[in-house]
């Protein structure tokens, strides 16, 4: 029997095999292959790191700056595109690539398609306005998780959960987050959490390729998600990973850990603030009764208090003044109004008839009484009463002459 001895190969070793066969083929050292553009990113390197997809399958590309420099627009994923390179291995991964010379853009990717498609319908039935998003409770008792129970997400929430709100009371709703029964999971977990009395739900899983996240772009869980009475939050791959359930949610956070930071408070931060508060009531208060005691100190201290009946004479005496005063001033107006009163007495006397009859003059009234102040009102052998300063006197009329004007 002839003994075979198979050499031991390292991995590195493997690996170096394999990528030399591969470069060995003429075949693949230049090849032209069609799909759609997916976890696209744009390197600090200035390198593009991408994925070419179709129904079935996926294979991962890289183009270098030196070639990035020459494309005349820039990739995005959804994009159809026809990738123009060699394919090699990059043997520290183990993973076969394409190495992208050129890059010619073809139209739009049926994944993007369907999002768009998606996602324009919900907006214009409502499920991503934003009056319509409920408000997180800003104190969460009880919190629902859907994610996996196995991955990574999970580990996340929990780990941040109980840092930062180590009050809350958490219940999981496992479902699948990737797959065919992925949509269909997410959404019975969804409308099962809806009916606890849960103050919020968390949704969400770890990052991943486009394929991988696409259960979160199911129309079925979009509903189930606007249907919630409770608010949702989701937190679901990367920073610039976004999903319909993104869009339909309450409140949408780059990654898991994100999301159950806004989910809830931080309970060390709120007693630091709730200790300054108390530091600055407490020190409102003693400032306040230290005010109130010096003023009744010193209303203590009053003369009042110290010495009542000096208090009330100085009082007394002050009253005394005022009084003094108010009948001085009184007196004083009564005077000058006397004064005045009988100044005006005087200039009426001046003015008075009886004063004119003093000096010799008389007035004559008629029977009746009224004032005869012309001739035409005397009549020969009537009477008349003549008024002197003194008294008065009656006469009869024996002759009337009526004096001539010239």
């Amino acid at each position: 029997m002839i003994d075979i001895r198979i050499k031991t190969l390292s991995v590195s070793q493997l690996n170096l095999y394999i990528k030399r066969l591969i470069q060995a083929d003429p075949i693949l050292h230049m090849v032209q292959v069609g799909g759609e553009v997916s976890n696209c990113t744009y390197h600090s390197s200035g390198h593009v790191y991408f994925s070419l997809k179709d129904e079935n399958s996926r294979i991962r590309c890289v183009m270098f700056r030196q070639q990035v420099q020459l494309q005349s627009f820039r990739m995005k994923d959804g994009m159809r595109v026809t990738v123009s390179g060699a394919v090699s291995l990059y043997e520290r991964d183990g993973q076969y690539q394409i190495i992208a010379t050129h890059v010619e853009e073809t139209g739009l990717g049926d994944w993007f398609l369907a999002f768009q498609k998606l996602k324009e319908k919900l907006d214009k039935e409502g499920l991503m306005d934003a009056s319509q998003k409920k408000t997180l409770p800003p104190f969460p008792e009880n919190i629902g998780i859907i994610t996996s129970q196995s991955g990574a997400a999970l580990q996340d929430f929990l780990t941040v959960l109980k840092r930062r709100w180590p009050i809350a009371k958490l219940y999981l709703f496992p479902a699948q987050v990737q797959g065919e029964q992925a949509p269909s999971s997410l959404t019975a977990a969804v409308n099962i959490a809806a009916t606890h009395p849960l103050d919020l739900i968390l949704l969400g899983r770890g990052g991943g390729s486009v394929e991988e996240l696409w259960a979160f772009n199911s129309e079925s869980l979009a509903y189930a998600i606007a249907r919630s009475p409770i608010p949702v939050v989701t937190g679901i791959g990367h920073e610039t990973d976004f999903t319909i359930a993104d869009f339909v949610a309450d409140q949408r956070a780059n990654t898991p850990t994100a999301a159950a930071e806004l989910a809830v408070p931080d309970h060390i931060l709120l007693e630091r603030q709730l200790n300054q508060l108390v530091t600055r009531l407490k020190r409102s208060t003693n400032e306040r009764i230290e005010r109130h005691r010096h003023q009744l100190d010193n209303l203590y201290h009053s003369t009042p208090l110290r010495s009542p009946r000096s208090f009330l004479e100085e009082r007394q005496q002050a009253l005394d003044m005022v009084q003094h005063r108010m009948i001085t001033h009184i007196k004083g107006t009564l005077r000058e109004h006397q004064m005045v009163l009988q100044h005006k007495g005087e200039q009426l006397n001046q003015l008075s008839p009886l004063n004119v009859l003093g000096r010799g003059y008389a007035f004559v009234r008629d029977q009746s009484d009224n004032m005869i102040a012309t001739i035409q009102q005397v009549k020969t052998a009537e009477t008349v009463c003549v008024q002197l300063h003194d008294g008065h006197f009656q006469a009869q009329v024996t002759n009337v002459e009526k004096t001539s004007k010239e």
